[in-house]
């Protein structure tokens, strides 16, 4: 009778003849026995709704922390391509050397349009299939390079370029503020260093060899499309940890469910959101400034040698990705607000003894100082955004903020320059030091707003 009851056969409203469910256990070995496991690199809707376990989840993080990486590495590769190619290109296309500013403008200007509307683009396409079109449209617009007969064309391509980038920076800088933690946002901007030293050594083997620069682009083209593949194959990866919120993520957890609710209008009007991205405008204006502008001060100024001044440009850059690697050891150890507190000292400091030009000694290692002070800044204010902002305004401002960080790229050293031109370029140091403390006080100000919600 027990076995009978067992197989007992009843009437169900939505489907007739449906047996008895069994219990939990019995039902995953027959489920197993049906289907075979997932493949770890693509979910179905079926998948997207079953329960994780804590090892799937875990295997999963690591494949998404390895494509994040991947990703910003392709965004650094084309970034200082040009800087090595143009004395090339321009000779090919007939333009002055001062004309790549209008491909650098043309990409500026592209960024911060895709990051003003990347929180909608993300929920639209989602995450993997927004990183594959991005790859898509980085190579194909690179590939266009290579078959541009004018400067115009080579600008639309670069605008491509600045869009694909937009999306791409906003998007995954969201992704890992809200799912993993503050250090590995460092290292996350730490690739991107990678990115941006491998793409100038592919390019400079190519012209070393006597190839056509074009070559160069085409590699790097190959190279974006390999990568849409690889985006577009592990697009359901993106699903399993939007489910299951990352360990140490807790703070994200209690707001994700009102997160996506705001409209970027709403987000648009809030004071907070508007300081926000004056931070952002105003640190990425200062670190492209004093990249662009410290090698005329070095040799027209402090008379130092053009191999000299070079390779010391080149250290300030290098202490980004170092620098970037260290502080995602230490941000498990501090506060966001510890960190960067720590960073604005450091960069008030060696922008004063910049500005005090004591003694070539000085003159470098203040370099070297505010290298290391801008490095985590970038990350430590995304991985911040949540506490600054709240989960009201957390999409719309990773945009928001990526837009005022092109545009502070695209206008403060282009002003900088203006007025030393105008006066003198012994002025630059102190601007410097005038920027970096405006960035201080937008910093406290900001910081002592707070998270309102």
């Amino acid at each position: 009778m027990g076995t009978a009851e067992s197989h007992k056969i009843r009437v169900d409203p939505a489907r007739r003849f449906k047996p008895d469910r069994p219990s939990c256990v019995q039902s995953q070995k027959v489920i197993s026995m049906i289907r075979p496991p997932s493949s770890p690199y693509r979910i179905d809707r079926a998948d997207s709704q079953r329960p994780i376990t804590r090892t799937h989840l875990m295997r999963t993080r690591f494949y998404l922390l390895m494509l994040a990486f991947i990703a910003f590495i392709s965004l650094g590769l084309p970034d200082a391509l040009l800087g090595i190619a143009w004395p090339f290109m321009r000779v090919d296309l007939n333009q002055p050397l001062a004309a790549n500013g209008i491909i650098v403008l043309a990409a500026t200007l592209g960024a911060a349009l895709s990051g003003f509307f990347s929180a909608r683009m993300g929920r639209w396409l989602g995450i993997g299939r927004l990183l594959s079109l991005s790859c898509l449209l980085t190579g194909t617009a690179l590939l266009g390079y290579t078959l541009a007969p004018s400067l115009a064309w080579i600008a639309v391509a670069s605008a491509v370029i600045g869009l694909a980038a937009g999306a791409t920076d906003a998007t995954i800088n969201g992704y890992i503020a809200k799912n993993f933690s503050a250090g590995l946002m460092q290292w996350l901007h730490a690739s991107f260093g990678v990115g941006i030293t491998l793409g100038p050594v592919v390019m400079t083997w190519v012209l070393v060899h006597e190839y056509d620069w074009r070559l160069g682009y085409q590699i790097h083209s190959v190279i974006q499309l390999l990568l849409m593949i690889l985006f577009l194959v592990t697009a359901g990866l993106w699903l399993v940890v939007q489910r299951a919120p990352a360990e140490g993520a807790a703070e994200v957890v209690s707001h994700a469910a009102d997160a996506h609710n705001t409209g970027m209008l709403e987000s648009f009007g809030n004071v907070r959101v508007w300081l926000s991205m004056a931070l952002f405008f105003c640190y990425t204006g200062l670190e492209f400034s004093m990249g662009l502008w410290t090698f005329s001060l070095l040799t027209d100024v402090r008379g130092m040698s053009t191999a000299q001044a070079g390779a010391w440009v080149s250290v300030y850059w290098g202490m980004f990705t170092v620098g970037r690697i260290v502080m995602g050891f230490v941000s498990s150890r501090i506060s966001q607000n510890q960190l960067m507190t720590l960073s604005l000292v450091l960069a008030l400091v060696g922008a004063l003894a910049y500005a005090l030009n004591l003694s070539l000694l000085t003159n470098l290692l203040a370099l070297v100082v505010i290298g290391f002070a801008y490095a985590p800044m970038y990350p430590a204010l995304v991985s911040d955004t949540l506490n600054r902002l709240g989960s009201r305004h957390f999409n719309n401002a990773i945009g928001l903020q990526v837009t005022a960080a092109s545009l502070g790229i695209a206008i403060l050293p282009g002003s900088i320059g203006l007025l030393v031109t105008q006066f003198s370029l012994a002025l630059f140091p102190w601007l410097l030091l005038c920027l970096t403390t405006l960035l201080v006080g937008l910093y406290l100000i900001a910081h002592r707003l707070g998270n309102s919600d």
